[in-house]
């Protein structure tokens, strides 16, 4: 394995199947990063009818990010929002929101430097009628034990 094998070395989860996003929140399960020591939170954003280069009102999406600690049986405790100091990427987080835009046709990135076992990714949605199709996922990164 050489020092740029990035191949052996990261794992991927679905966080929110691809799907059209209108007017509800779309919320990934819980994700684990047991064995890992980082991650990269990705959102992807389509051809949203509301967005783009004349959004529509108030209308945008926006990235919540949340994480917990393992209650002791190997599930997630209680939901907290992260907070500034928990990610890489954004100027500023408030109530987990970490990235928010009114573009479409794009990837929304956040790194996770959290220490808590547990993440649950929602996106958000505001002013989107018709809306377009979202999908998220996290790339786990930097494993105790590799190849994965």
């Amino acid at each position: 394995m050489t020092m740029r094998d990035l191949h052996n070395n990261i794992a991927h989860v679905t966080a929110v199947a691809p799907r059209t996003i209108a007017g509800a929140n779309l919320a990934s399960g819980d994700i684990d990063l047991v064995g890992f020591n980082a991650a990269e939170v990705v959102a992807y954003l389509g051809d949203i009818d509301e967005l783009g280069g004349s959004p529509v009102g108030a209308a945008k999406l926006e990235v919540k990010l949340e994480h917990a600690d393992d209650d002791g049986t190997g599930s997630p405790g209680a939901y907290a929002n992260v907070g500034l100091a928990d990610v890489l990427g954004p100027a500023a987080v408030t109530g987990g929101i970490v990235a928010s835009t009114t573009g479409d046709n794009a990837f929304l990135e956040v790194g996770y430097l959290g220490d808590k076992r547990f993440l649950r990714v929602t996106l958000v949605p505001t002013g989107l009628t018709n809306g377009g199709p979202v999908a998220a996922w996290v790339a786990k990164g930097r494993p105790r034990h590799a190849p994965q």
